[in-house]
């Protein structure tokens, strides 16, 4: 049964224009092609006639036949305003089925989905930027100290498997002499690194905190041994051995 035609709903808002509009546009970009036109004849046909009458779907039919005619015609031709013109035409053809019935849009959006959204950019690695300075120039550091270079860019970026067999960790890692003067020193070296513009941080990476790295988070051997992630030893290792030397050794 057909639908009233009904010139409040919402199927006569902007956004069924734009649509209409989006789709008279793709359309008409692409009705040259013969395989793009079957598909579009066969689509806009059918939604044009609303799925009342066969003879409705062959009128309409009929009528884009034409009209794709025109649009080649136009297109050998470099008749450029007469092809806008032909898109508006199509543009109302399909404006007055989306005036005529409430389900039209529903219609038309599936037979003509929008463009998915852009996809959104990742927000970017906790890498602050590698910046570049005339020689001779005093550089202020990034990180304020040892405990900024760890708080806000070591320990985001680091992602181990903390189980306590392949490596560990302890949150209180200033409680621990050893470890605390090697993050110093891969802050220090980073500080300096992050200068070189091109190959600065793969060096850092590489020649620095990876065998940092590696013996901090020794679960056997590194200064971490007898912690755990969840919290600090209460039995902490000793200093090293150290007999005092004497004036006549």
């Amino acid at each position: 049964m057909n639908e009233a035609p009904n010139e409040s709903t919402g199927s006569t808002d902007d956004s069924a224009a734009e649509h209409a509009q989006r789709v008279a546009a793709q359309v008409t970009a692409e009705a040259a092609g013969d395989t793009a036109w079957k598909r579009h004849h066969m689509t806009l046909a059918f939604f044009l006639a609303g799925a009342r009458t066969p003879y409705e779907e062959d009128h309409h039919g009929r009528e884009l036949d034409t009209w794709r005619k025109r649009l080649v015609d136009c297109l050998e031709a470099d008749a450029y305003a007469e092809v806008a013109e032909l898109q508006e035409q199509l543009q109302g053809w399909i404006l007055k089925e989306l005036r005529y019935r409430d389900s039209a849009l529903d219609a038309l959006l599936k037979a003509y989905p929008p463009p998915k959204p852009p996809r959104k950019p990742r927000p970017p690695f906790s890498v602050p930027p590698v910046e570049e300075h005339p020689p001779g120039t005093e550089v202020p550091l990034y990180f304020d100290d040892v405990f900024a270079f760890v708080t806000d860019f070591l320990a985001p970026t680091i992602r181990r498997p903390l189980n306590g067999t392949t490596a560990t960790w302890c949150p209180r890692w200033w409680d621990h002499p050893e470890a605390g003067a090697r993050l110093s020193a891969l802050w220090l070296a980073w500080e300096q690194l992050r200068l070189e513009p091109t190959l600065g941080l793969t060096t850092w990476w590489i020649q620095h905190a990876d065998p940092h790295l590696r013996v901090l988070m020794d679960p056997l051997q590194g200064p971490f041994a007898g912690c755990s992630p969840e919290g600090h030893t209460r039995t902490p290792f000793a200093p090293l051995p150290n007999d005092p030397c004497g004036p006549d050794l």
